[in-house]
């Protein structure tokens, strides 16, 4: 006689584990705050940690690292995630470039007391400027800039153009908008000497900001679906929310009025 059939109670299975992606990062003044403290905080900060409740995955964090290292690490796969940056094609060739909002387009920094108006290109060519050396400008001033390097300087950093444009060196600063004046703002001895020409530098076309993914990346397969939760943030207005209150945040302070 057969024996009779066991059966035997199945064992629950265990949570699935989630891939954990690492976002490198530095600190940015406004968007991902990361000096003097062990974890970031910020608009850049709140909008990854939804995206990785979205996407479902673990979402950590490198140590403060300069941009420039992250790209690196970034091209050879060793971290995952960047936020905050514009497109170029030596950019894509290494990540996925995941666009989330617009860019805000560069400006020019003129001294307070600079009582020219700058409002059209042409009048370019008749200033020396300093640009930042590391900064990706858009392709329209980019392109300015390399058609005309004898008028222009380069530097390290925006505090060393502002320094130049302070001591009257060079006539004006190309410079990334927020940045530049979230460093005047916050700096006593730059607040209210420095204005913003009304030159639009956009070209009607400021361009995207993006995260990226890096091709490289173990996890490079989750690419269409952080695309996909990342353009349903755009559409129900997560990233408006976050991110309009902090470039509301550093706009340049005005300059003050000349006392009689």
């Amino acid at each position: 006689m057969a024996g009779a059939a066991l059966a035997e109670e199945p064992v629950a299975a265990g949570p699935t584990q989630q891939p954990e992606l690492v976002w490198c990062l530095d600190h940015f003044s406004r968007f991902h705050h990361y000096e003097d403290v062990s974890e970031p905080y910020g608009p850049s900060v709140d909008l990854m940690r939804e995206l990785a409740k979205r996407a479902g995955f673990a979402l950590r964090f490198t140590p403060r690292t300069p941009t420039a290292r992250c790209l690196r690490l970034m091209a050879d796969g060793k971290v995952d995630l960047m936020s905050n940056l514009k497109f170029s094609d030596e950019r894509n060739n290494s990540m996925f470039m995941l666009p989330y909002n617009k860019g805000v387009p560069e400006s020019l920094f003129l001294r307070y007391n600079d009582n020219r108006n700058i409002d059209n290109e042409a009048q370019l060519r008749h200033l020396t400027l300093v640009s930042i050396r590391s900064y990706l400008y858009s392709p329209g001033v980019m392109t300015f800039l390399q058609q005309n390097p004898r008028q222009t300087v380069t530097v390290d950093s925006i505090e060393a153009g502002l320094e130049m444009l302070l001591r009257g060196r060079v006539d004006a600063l190309v410079s990334p908008t927020v940045s530049t004046s979230d460093a005047i703002n916050s700096t006593g001895s730059y607040r209210h000497r420095f204005r913003i020409a009304e030159l639009d530098l956009s070209r009607n076309s400021s361009g995207s900001i993006h995260i990226a993914l890096s091709r490289a990346s173990t996890n490079a397969a989750l690419e269409p679906l952080l695309r996909k939760h990342l353009a349903d943030m755009v559409a129900d207005g997560t990233v408006s929310r976050l991110y309009d209150q902090a470039i509301a945040q550093s706009l340049l302070l005005p300059p003050l009025r000349q006392q009689p």
